[in-house]
């Protein structure tokens, strides 16, 4: 995975946070999801939100459901726009190949839209990484971008709001990122996908519950 993921959410990170923070108060399915799977977690669980961005607004909405929530981003200048808008919650910079927490720790993780950088085995590897950190039975849910057509792609994006930027962004299929999922080990529970909202950018949006065994 290249660094100028990094570098690139570095350059543009408050704005980012301006353009997503409040972005699940327009999205019911995602809220409803959340809350589904909030649901299942014992009280006062720890909460892993891998590529929290800089809203860390997926993080927080189960922070104020009583969750013990840690975001974590590749970027630095990601994490210090995170914590300043979300004092209450626990922040680290870390590589979703290599997370900094011990093995079997962790009752849940989400990860929003982190899973799209890097190659089939970049994701492996991250989504191992999810499997030896969450404890026996413990739960991810994941969301990815998926090809409107279901032919795997990749998309380059040069500019955000003005602001130049080096970011390629995988859009996958249901069955690519779900077997993905399967080769590091984890146990399939649900497969969701939705249509693009209106304001959203133009790909499916896929969505993977699983756990660990």
């Amino acid at each position: 995975m290249s660094d100028d993921v990094g570098r690139s959410f570095d350059a543009i990170a408050d704005a980012y946070a301006l353009a997503f923070v409040d972005e699940l108060s327009r999205k019911p399915f995602d809220r409803e999801l959340l809350i589904r799977f909030a649901s299942g977690l014992p009280t006062g669980a720890t909460v892993l939100d891998i590529g929290t961005g800089a809203a860390g607004h997926i993080g927080r909405f189960l922070a104020d459901r009583g969750f013990a929530v840690t975001g974590v981003d590749l970027s630095a200048g990601v994490i210090e726009t995170a914590r300043r808008l979300n004092p209450g919650m626990s922040f680290v910079t870390a590589d979703f190949r290599a997370l900094p927490q011990a093995e079997s720790t962790v009752d849940a993780v989400v990860a929003f839209y982190v899973f799209i950088y890097g190659t089939d085995d970049d994701i492996v590897r991250g989504l191992s990484e999810v499997r030896r950190v969450l404890k026996p039975g413990g739960r991810l849910l994941a969301a990815v971008h998926g090809a409107l057509d279901d032919r795997p792609r990749v998309e380059v994006f040069t500019d955000f709001q003005g602001t130049p930027v080096d970011i390629a962004m995988r859009h996958s299929s249901p069955a690519t990122f779900a077997g993905l999922a399967e080769r590091a080990g984890l146990r399939i529970e649900a497969l969701d996908v939705r249509a693009p909202y209106d304001f959203e950018h133009a790909s499916r949006r896929i969505y993977l519950e699983a756990s660990a065994g």
